[in-house]
């Protein structure tokens, strides 16, 4: 957790830079570009910049050379709109989490297919659903109804009433 000052420069900075990346850059190489996050150091006096890039044609080492070239505008750009006593140096990083949230999706996606596919087995074959105890009974109990110790269960009523 920053400092107030901190999270105030963060969000300033993180405006100012979506605005001038996304539409005052001319790079072909930055089009379809955003910035995802901010990490401001203590002292402010640099600022990771993580970004990414939608486009498939243009390689993530030539998205962070335009972004290196075009620092320097960047870095005038900040000072004279944010009026900070010291403009931040900036280093830009590939954001990658992204990528990684939709490859978890994927895995999650396959995970349930998968899973539904094994239920509709079971019961097309008549066997127990995975999880499910020999039998098929999804409570934990005996495939009798009793308790898994082999004592019958007892109903909410009976005790209640002390039985």
């Amino acid at each position: 957790m920053g400092t107030i000052r901190q999270e105030r420069v963060s969000e300033l900075l993180f405006e100012e830079l979506s605005i001038i990346i996304s539409n005052e850059l001319e790079d072909p190489r930055l089009s379809l570009l955003s910035v995802t996050n901010l990490d401001v150091s203590r002292d402010l006096r640099t600022v990771k910049v993580y970004v990414t890039h939608s486009d498939e044609n243009v390689s993530r080492r030539a998205v962070l050379t335009g972004l290196k070239n075009a620092s320097a505008y960047m870095r005038r750009q900040i000072a004279e709109r944010c009026g900070l006593r010291v403009v931040p140096e900036l280093i830009f990083y590939y954001d990658e989490s992204p990528e990684r949230a939709a490859r978890v999706e994927e895995l999650l996606r396959r995970i349930a297919a998968e899973r539904e596919e094994r239920a509709v087995a079971a019961a097309r074959d008549g066997g127990a659903p995975d999880g499910a105890p020999d039998g098929g009974a999804l409570d934990g109990g005996a495939p009798d109804g009793g308790a898994p110790d082999g004592r019958p269960q007892q109903s909410e009523e009976s005790e209640e009433s002390g039985a």
